[in-house]
């Protein structure tokens, strides 16, 4: 009897530790923030014209080329920026209906861009959306 309780204890044993290792563990969904060198923040509108503050924050050591662009207009400004210092407020003159306005940071090979549609179709209001992309 003896000998058939070891069998038992032991086929049971070679069953638990087969499920053990065929188990699936259920798929992780793992997000990480990484640091984004540009922040743009709408501030509002002063007459003809949009508010924007800057912030340029990046570790890596090369200056990012800062580049503002508009959809209709094309590029506008350009330059080579230092990063860590005051955010900069820019003001940016209302073009029309539904202009849209892209900020980008160019360190390396890639690129940050945030995206600001601008609708102008009501006298009263201005309504303005914000689109983040990232491109490597």
């Amino acid at each position: 009897m003896t000998k058939l309780k070891n069998i038992a204890v032991a086929f049971a044993t070679i069953v638990i530790f087969a499920n053990i290792t065929n188990a699936q563990t259920p798929k992780a969904s793992y997000t990480v923030n990484a640091h984004e060198p540009l922040k743009v923040k709408y501030l509002g509108d002063e007459d003809k014209y949009l508010l924007f503050e800057v912030t340029l924050q990046s570790e890596n050591f090369a200056k990012p080329l800062f580049i503002i662009s508009d959809k209709n207009e094309g590029e506008f400004y350009s330059a080579s920026l230092s990063t860590g210092v005051a955010p900069r407020t820019f003001k940016i003159e209302k073009r029309g209906e539904d202009q849209v306005l892209n900020f980008k940071v160019v360190l390396g090979k890639t690129q940050y861009v945030k995206t600001f549609v601008i609708n102008t179709s009501t006298v009263e209001k201005t309504v303005v959306a914000e689109h983040d992309i990232t491109k490597l």
